[in-house]
């Protein structure tokens, strides 16, 4: 039987360089999880990922023989760029270096991106070297807020954005839906006819991968701020219903859409990004009015 390939998460760059082998790192048995003092914090992290793929695994000292080490090094050999990072996947230990915090995540979710499954073994990481450089994965992310609209990213990746810009603010805002692309699930919507239409084709968060990050804000202590831009015109939603969010109709599917957000979340806050000259005074009356009844703090970003 062929072997399964590796899954590619949706949005994912690909590894400038990419040398298979015919080892497979396997789940099937005890893995350690290890990486310096300074990234302790990235060895649990990935020990509790492998848990939720349904490995045995630590970040706890222990004499497991299956390995996965994370450590910095000054530079990385052959890489041309900065935010660089190589992978080594053997039978037995995988071996991850890294150049930079940045090069660390990327490194990270493409690891995660590769976990393949084959009957009689299970799930595995393929073998081979990888090796990548100049990726800001996590570029996207700025003062306290982390842009989960451009692309799909994995929730564990935007737990890992959660608790790093945690560390410098206790708000974070988390943009669903940009101007082009409506992430967020909105079962809602789906009723009133948008079906997938709504949704980018490279996929959304479902409302428990919604559910998931909150829960993740809320263990770390951090305020989670849903952030949905609707005070200018959206594109997906237009494409999607053939209204314009300011329209009669899309006002009353943007409460339906703020009511999913609220039942998804329970945020105490929600930014609807940043004010525009086409969100007139009888829309904007319109969202103060909804927010004070949805029971919602609203957010304005001032341009």
């Amino acid at each position: 039987m062929a072997s399964a390939q590796p899954k590619q998460a949706a949005g994912q760059h690909r590894p400038r360089i990419s040398e298979p082998s015919r080892q497979k790192f396997r789940f099937d048995k005890t893995i350690f999880v290890t990486a310096d003092f300074e990234h302790r914090n990235t060895a649990a992290e990935v020990a509790k990922w492998l848990r939720s793929e349904g490995a045995a695994a630590s970040n706890a000292y222990n004499k497991a023989r299956n390995r996965i080490t994370f450590q910095r090094v000054p530079s990385i050999a052959g890489a041309a760029g900065n935010d660089a990072w190589h992978m080594v996947v053997k039978g037995a230990r995988i071996t991850v270096s890294f150049t930079s915090e940045n090069a660390l995540q990327h490194a990270i979710v493409t690891l995660q991106g590769m976990v393949a499954q084959e009957a009689g073994i299970g799930k595995y990481i393929p073998g081979g070297t990888y090796a990548d450089w100049g990726t800001r994965t996590a570029a996207r992310d700025h003062g306290a807020t982390a842009d989960a609209a451009t692309s799909l990213r994995t929730t564990t990746e935007l737990e890992m954005s959660l608790k790093r810009i945690g560390n410098r603010s206790k708000e974070v805002y988390v943009v669903l839906v940009d101007a082009d692309h409506w992430r967020m699930a909105s079962p809602s919507l789906e009723l009133a006819g948008a079906g997938r239409r709504l949704y980018p084709a490279d996929g959304y968060y479902t409302t428990e991968q919604l559910q998931q990050l909150a829960a993740a804000a809320k263990r770390n202590h951090i305020e989670l701020i849903p952030t949905l831009e609707l005070l200018s015109e959206n594109r997906a939603f237009s494409a999607a219903f053939g209204h314009s969010v300011f329209s009669v109709e899309g006002m009353r599917l943007v409460r339906a859409a703020l009511e999913d957000c609220i039942e998804a979340l329970h945020p105490a806050k929600i930014c609807l990004g940043s004010i525009s000259s086409q969100a007139d005074m009888r829309y904007m009356e319109f969202i103060s009015d909804l927010a004070s009844m949805l029971g919602v703090e609203l957010v304005i970003i001032e341009s």
